[in-house]
């Protein structure tokens, strides 16, 4: 039979908070909001949990933008404003997560144990010095490689003429610069790494600890919500940004370069700044908190009382870096908060990786825009965050449900998420036709699938055009449906010199290559600038879809950090986060998007090459790029359901086992910590065996 936790605050609780709040002027010095020993009345108005939440969720807003969304709208610009590839964007994020694992673990440990409030102060100031470092190669870069080599009115490659000739070589001249911008790519990610370590652990923590046990869920499924409104923030002001000029507002674009113009560069750097600024402005007032809130005793024994398991165990061990190892060793001895930790590898995995490449799929599958890309991926994770989060924070606060009534409803979450995993493969779309690299010139597919760009694309209308695959300008011959590389590969002679808002090139002699072989005349022929539209309606669907997967995903987050919090001693919170942020780095957030990142590019049918080197991919097969996200998805959402299962078994184990009256387990557990340190004893008394007792039939409810 499920047994619950009482969460159930006594009207006598109720009446000593309300008496603490009436007193907030008559509060101890350490206990009252300010700076060094300026600590009047009237400041102690912000020296409540309200006040902590909001600045809280400040920082955990712009940290979310600057390393989620808006870090992956501008990758593309980046990649092509500095000559990095894939691979050196992939090292920047390993540096990132080195900072998160290795700071993270060290500060919270310090933290836990010292004021949280000003360890959030100081990483928030290293994180807006992380955003100055990461725009250094703006500020010291004085030109864009890809503005340099553009030819304001030399267009004329773009037509079959016998004198095209490709760009000249400059491979040497952009590694010499590559290095230098990699590097300080690298340290300022480094640094935002270490800055962004500990808010979503100590920060959580500090504030799990300042409100009532009942409400603490609620304050959980905001922060969560805020990393899901971060991530769309950062979408959409990325493409906001990206549509300004590099160098506004000092230089305007040159006539004919446009955004839509592949050798656009956008104001990639201006997150950061719009970032390091708030970032400071809202790390100020945590210095100010004091250590403990008013009513902190008050909560910290409604805490105690909802203890369960190893949780009621709590050895306090001291700031001493020599006793990270034994702490360490205790949380992963702890099998609910192991399993707990790995099922959210499994979600974050899969977070990560479609928050990175979702705006790609989107835009390779349906055939839209990168800007409608990025707003429909908002959508579906602001949608499905705001029903997931914030309805599930409310359900937990209505019902007051037990902990392991929270691991059974985090089970059953997963196993309805497997099911919608299959939305991609469902609403996949046909492939683009690209002459030449899926279907051949005389629309015969027998050539699908094919990668060698020179022996596909050339033929014998365009193999006297001397056309180059350097730029990719697609055009679509709107009578069949058939796209081009470029018009060069189309054999169009000329085009429109007007700038309008859809550029037309005529005399294409390629477009249908049947009439050449009956010597007709194609010569009357023309093509439109972009893709041809995809016949496919199944964009509507996927979003619905979508958003109901986001849905699943988001609603075990709430439940598994409220596990978290109440399967560990109360001491060790702020290091269990830190271990599990570090777990959930190592594991799922950088290598999700790598491993997403390979599966997309198997699907891959034309590479983009610069030196002899992959670059990234111009046309993918939809086909299989749907298949390959839908196996990554139900991989990892099955592996987060076995380990869900995993830790409400354990959890209703341990239960149990107090249930049948084994409390001597627990004694001994209490006595054989008092033995590791007689000083640490005498300082922090364990709780005696009569007292255990009564904690434990306050506890469980049967």
């Amino acid at each position: 039979m499920d047994t619950e936790v009482n969460f159930g605050s006594s009207s006598d609780d109720e009446m000593k908070e309300q008496k603490t709040e009436r007193r907030g002027s008559q509060l101890p010095p350490d206990q009252r909001f300010g700076c060094f020993n300026f600590h009047p009345n009237w400041l102690q108005v912000f020296n409540h949990h309200l006040c902590l939440a909001f600045w809280i969720g400040i920082c955990q807003l712009f940290y979310g933008f600057i390393t989620t969304g808006y870090d992956a709208s501008i990758v593309s610009t980046i990649q092509k404003g500095f000559g990095l590839s894939s691979a050196d964007i992939g090292g920047t994020t390993v540096c990132y997560s080195i900072a998160q694992s290795v700071f993270g673990i060290i500060i919270s440990h310090k933290a836990a144990h010292s004021h949280k409030g000003k360890w959030l102060g100081l990483t928030g100031l290293i994180t807006a010095a992380g955003c100055i470092v990461y725009i250094l190669p703006h500020l010291v870069n004085p030109s864009y490689s890809t503005l340099d080599s553009y030819q304001l009115y030399d267009n004329q490659s773009d037509f079959c003429l016998e004198h095209n000739r490709s760009i000249p070589n400059v491979c040497q001249q952009q590694n010499i610069s590559k290095g230098v911008y990699l590097f300080i790519f690298c340290i300022g990610q480094f640094v935002l790494g270490a800055g962004t370590s500990i808010l979503a652990t100590v920060g959580w923590s500090y504030l799990d600890e300042s409100v009532s046990p009942d409400i603490s869920p609620v304050f959980t499924g905001i922060n969560v919500s805020i990393i899901g409104l971060s991530t769309a923030f950062g979408f959409a002001f990325g493409g906001t940004a990206l549509d300004l000029y590099v160098y506004w507002p000092f230089r305007k674009p040159g006539p004919g370069l446009t955004p839509n113009n592949p050798n656009w560069i956008g104001a990639w750097w201006l997150g950061y700044v719009l970032t390091g600024i708030c970032v400071a402005i809202g790390s100020i007032p945590m210095f100010a908190f004091p250590r403990h809130l008013p009513n902190y005793e008050l909560y910290k024994k409604q805490r105690k009382e909802q203890a369960i398991g190893k949780s009621s165990v709590d050895k306090q061990y001291g700031t001493n870096l020599k006793e990270i190892i034994p702490a360490c060793k205790e949380l992963l001895c702890n099998l609910p908060y192991v399993c707990t930790t790995l099922s959210l590898v499994g979600h974050l995995i899969v977070l990560a990786g479609m928050g990175t490449f979702l705006p790609k799929y989107l835009e390779a599958q349906y055939g839209i825009s990168a800007a409608d890309a990025s707003m429909y991926s908002g959508l579906i994770i602001v949608i499905g965050m705001l029903l997931g989060v914030i309805l599930v924070g409310i359900l937990l606060k209505k019902k007051k449900l037990g902990v392991l009534m929270l691991a059974k409803y985090n089970w059953m979450a997963c196993c309805l998420s497997i099911l919608t995993a299959f939305a991609f493969i469902i609403t996949r779309c046909p492939s683009t036709a690209i002459a030449g690299v899926n279907v051949s010139y005389f629309n015969d597919t027998s050539a699908k699938g094919t990668n060698h760009l020179a022996y596909n694309l050339s033929i014998e209308c365009n193999l006297g055009c001397h056309c180059s695959t350097d730029n990719f300008k697609p055009v679509c011959d709107q009578r069949t449906g058939i796209t081009y590389f470029s018009p060069c590969y189309a054999g169009c002679l000329s085009g429109n010199d007007s700038i309008a808002k859809e550029e037309i090139f005529y005399n294409c002699s390629c477009l249908s290559g049947w009439n050449l072989m009956n010597n007709s005349d194609a010569i009357s022929q023309h093509v439109i600038m972009n893709y041809c539209p995809k016949p496919c309606n199944a964009l509507i669907p996927f979003l619905i879809l979508g958003t109901l997967f986001a849905f699943l995903v988001f609603c075990t987050l709430i439940p598994s950090f409220q596990i978290i919090f109440r399967c560990v001693p109360e001491s060790q919170r702020s290091l269990a986060l830190a271990i599990e942020k570090a777990i959930i780095l190592v594991l799922a957030t950088t290598p999700g998007p790598i491993i997403m990142g390979a599966f997309i590019d198997s699907a891959c049918n034309l590479w983009k090459e610069d030196c002899g080197e992959r670059k990234f991919c111009w046309i993918y097969d939809s086909h299989s790029l749907a298949l390959a996200i839908t196996g990554v998805l139900a991989i990892m959402k099955v592996f987060s359901t076995i380990f869900s299962f995993l830790t409400y078994y354990f959890m209703k184990r341990d239960i149990e086992r107090y249930e049948v009256g084994d409390e001597q387990a627990i004694i001994n557990e209490n006595l054989s910590s008092a033995s590791k340190d007689d000083q640490s004893f005498h300082e922090h008394p364990l709780l005696q065996p009569e007292d255990i007792s009564n904690d434990l039939e306050k506890s469980v409810v049967f």
